[in-house]
Parts: structure tokens; C-alpha cells; sequence
């Protein structure tokens, strides 16, 4: 990426990270633990000094490989709320609750809803489709027992950025089989959805945003389990029933390789009838929601988000 095309504010963070020696550079001579790790310390330093919420709290919930731990933001104590079921990127196989706070307590401050995001456990260690199944069952969990944490569960929304993305409409695609009404709408950011010779893939993605061709590679490699995973639609979303999904706000970087990805999702919802939204935000990376401590356009983004959920539950 020719780092004169990007916002200044964007070029700011990367000197940031330049500074701090965070750089996921070299990620598949790297092991797992420290790709975490690094991840994990340049994650801290964008989430200090939270926004404050009335009530943010965690709990652990049955699952299909063991407990799952889901933390529950609550914008006030007065009422059940409606909820957005939050999945984080990563890969599959690094990011948690900490990772993505931040964006969890702007979106529940400024959509008014309650916000549980959901800490998955990570590939290798868990492939392909734990993290859907833990989805899947965290959707059942707060819809028999939402009531008991504040949230109402009958008026649920998916959401998530890249990975998390992809696992929001997979496990939408999924629920719908059997009631097209359990999710009312999603929020998705520069999601994965499936696509794999793509001219952004071509164009863009290198050590600045940790994905190169190397790295998403890398990420598809410790998350499916053989390369027939490849073409299930439950991980490529966009040969599954898209017309089974609710209306969505779908945000997009414009120097990201996933960004085809964003557009091939709303040609086939448009194609098929289902509304949604589309924005680009121009001079970003990947990643970029992350960045609001000084990237003007995260918090742009995740406005529009949030307006989107508070207007489709109002």
C-alpha cells in the first residue's frame, strides 16, 4: 500500500505502531501464542481509558466444546433491551473480549442497545465450525434466558468485523433455516464472506495491516480443517441463501483487500431483495474501527453502525 493515498490520520496510526515495534510482519514464521500475544498488546493501547457504560458485566454460558465467556454491555439499567450480538475479528485464531472493548461500548453507547460480545475460542486449537457452533449458542442462550441479563431476547441483532463478520451471517444463514425471524438485522464490518481471486485482494493488504496474501492464508490455514472447508457455505457465506438474512449495515475499508468481499454481499442482497447499506470509508486500512483514539473515521463508522441498529429496533 502507498501510504500517500491513505487519510493522515490513518498514516498517524501507522506511525504509532511503527513506533511501539507492534507489527504482524512474518506472522507465518511466528507461533501462535505470540501472534496473540502481539496482537493483544497492540490492542491495549487503542482500548485505554474507555468510554463508561451503566452496567458492564461477564458471565460464562454452556457450550459445544466447554464454558464460553460472554461480557454484557449494558447502556442503562431502567429496561430490557434489545440486543446486538457482537463477534470479533482476528482471524479465527487470535482477538477477545479485551481486543475489541472499545468498539463494543461505543456501539452499545450510541445504538441504545445492550451489546454481548462473545469470547469464541480460537484456532488452530478449535476449527472450523466451533466458533459458529459457539454462535449458535450463545443466539439460544440469550433467547431463553436474554431476560435475566437485561436484554430482551426476542429482538436480537448479529454483528462483528472481519471473522466476526463472517460468523454473523454464517450463524444467520443457519438460524433462518428453520425461522427467518430469530435475528432482525445485522452489522457487518470488512467482512470476510468468501471470496478468494478478487482484484482488492490483488490490489492491496501488506505488513501495515497484517494481510497479505501470506497472512490470509495463514488465517484460513489454522481456522478450516481440510480445503473442502473452503466451499461449505456456512464458512463461504456468499454460496449460502442470502436471501434468508435481514436487512444490514455493511462498512468497508477502501485500501483492504476484503473489500470485494463487502461489495460481492450486497450485489447478492440487492440481488435477491434484501436491504442493506453499503459504506466505504475512504484512505482506511483494515482494521481501522480499532483507531478511534485519534482515527476520525472508526468513530464515523461506527456512528453510522449504531444509527442503523438504533433506527431498525426503534
Amino acid at each position: 500500500m502507498h501510504r500517500a493515498k491513505l487519510d493522515p490520520q490513518m498514516i498517524d496510526v501507522l506511525e504509532i505502531q511503527e513506533k511501539r515495534s507492534l507489527s504482524l510482519a512474518q506472522i507465518d514464521n511466528t507461533s501462535v501464542a505470540e501472534v496473540r500475544d502481539l496482537y493483544t498488546r497492540e490492542r491495549a493501547y487503542w482500548n485505554a481509558d474507555p468510554p463508561a457504560l451503566a452496567s458492564v458485566e461477564e458471565f460464562w454460558i454452556d457450550g459445544p466444546v466447554g464454558d464460553i465467556k460472554i461480557r454484557r454491555y449494558l447502556p442503562n439499567n431502567n429496561q430490557t433491551l434489545p440486543c446486538l450480538i457482537y463477534l470479533h475479528g482476528g482471524g479465527f485464531m487470535m482477538g477477545n473480549l479485551d481486543t475489541h472493548d472499545r468498539i463494543m461500548r461505543v456501539l452499545a453507547i450510541e445504538s441504545k442497545l445492550g451489546v454481548v460480545g462473545v469470547d469464541y475460542h480460537l484456532a488452530p486449537e478449535y476449527r472450523f465450525p466451533t466458533a459458529l457452533n459457539e454462535t449458535l449458542a450463545v443466539i439460544e442462550y440469550l433467547e431463553s434466558h436474554g431476560n435475566t441479563l437485561g436484554i430482551d431476547g426476542t429482538r436480537l441483532a448479529l454483528g462483528g468485523d472481519s471473522a466476526g463478520a463472517n460468523l454473523a451471517v454464517s450463524a444467520t444463514q443457519t438460524v433462518h433455516t428453520a425461522s427467518s425471524s430469530r435475528i432482525h438485522c445485522l452489522l457487518l464490518y470488512y467482512g470476510a464472506f468468501g471470496l478468494r481471486n478478487s482484484e482488492s485482494r490483488r490490489r492491496f493488504g501488506d505488513s501495515d495491516d497484517g494481510m497479505s496474501e501470506e497472512d490470509l492464508k495463514y488465517y484460513e490455514n489454522c481456522y478450516l480443517r481440510t480445503a473442502d472447508d473452503m466451499h461449505d457455505p456456512r464458512y463461504n457465506v456468499l454460496a449460502g441463501d442470502v436471501s434468508r438474512l435481514p436487512s444490514a449495515f455493511i462498512g468497508a475499508a477502501e485500501y483492504d483487500p476484503l473489500l470485494d468481499d463487502s461489495l460481492a454481499l450486497k450485489k447478492h442482497m440487492d440481488a435477491t431483495g434484501v436491504s442493506s447499506q453499503l459504506r466505504i470509508y475512504s484512505g482506511v486500512l483494515h482494521g481501522f474501527l480499532h483507531y478511534g483514539r485519534i482515527l476520525d473515521k472508526a468513530g464515523h463508522a461506527l456512528t453510522e453502525g449504531a444509527n442503523f441498529l438504533h433506527r431498525a429496533f426503534r
